[in-house]
């Protein structure tokens, strides 16, 4: 007896060891999943180009489908950042932007991307400013919004002007500060169209610049 008592006891203690185990090499597959689904993750390209003294930030944001997800995931998981730097000549911006991926046992799907359309009009820090602007997916296109072409491509045009203004700092009086205004930096995607696409949004500069204010400057030569 004391023999099969002490026989059940190693075959428990096996028992558990195994189960620990499993129970280990189900967290690293489950983590293992977080980074392989971003491997395989389904994409779509963004693209486009830059002016001279301008960088793009974009900030993929994303949320879960299943309904017991939420609590699992982390807002940092839900977020991906692209990004250029400034440079003094045009440049051209290429990102590959995951549609949907796999976090843990919870899948992630894209449902905006905003952007940060960052110009600088002189060297000191307090002459950087952006504006914003935003991909935008969707179930089905708004009246008036075109689709992607036949070849998988969708082509904007953004252009950023200048608008000039006294300063309002008080360290800064009597010079010229200025503001960035950039229309058309965006555009409406569907969701089940996007993987696999390329989105083309090229950015130009105003050449006139204007007054943050209307009727505040007298245009002269």
């Amino acid at each position: 007896m004391q023999h099969l008592s002490q026989l059940y006891g190693m075959t428990r203690m096996r028992l558990c060891s195994y189960r620990s185990i499993g129970l280990a090499l189900l967290t690293i597959s489950l983590s293992g999943c977080g980074i392989l689904g971003s491997l395989f993750a389904e994409r779509f390209t963004f693209e486009g180009e830059l002016p001279a003294d301008f960088y793009l930030e974009a900030q993929a944001h994303y949320y879960v489908t299943e309904s017991h997800c939420p609590g699992l995931v982390s807002r940092s998981q839900l977020t991906k950042r692209f990004e250029t730097q400034y440079q003094a000549t045009p440049q051209n911006y290429r990102f590959a932007i995951p549609v949907s991926y796999r976090v843990g046992i919870c899948q992630a799907r894209l449902y905006r991307v905003g952007l940060f359309i960052n110009g600088r009009y002189g060297e000191r820090e307090w002459q950087q400013i952006y504006d914003n602007g935003e991909l935008r997916i969707v179930d089905e296109l708004p009246e008036g919004f075109t689709g992607f072409q036949p070849d998988g491509t969708l082509h904007r045009q953004a252009v950023c002007t200048w608008w000039f203004q006294m300063s309002h700092a008080i360290s800064r009086k009597g010079e010229i500060s200025k503001l960035l205004n950039c229309s058309g930096a965006g555009a409406y995607l569907v969701g089940q169209e996007l993987a696999g696409k390329t989105v083309r949004l090229d950015f130009a500069v105003n050449p006139e610049e204007k007054p943050s204010y209307s009727n505040s400057w007298i245009k002269f030569p």
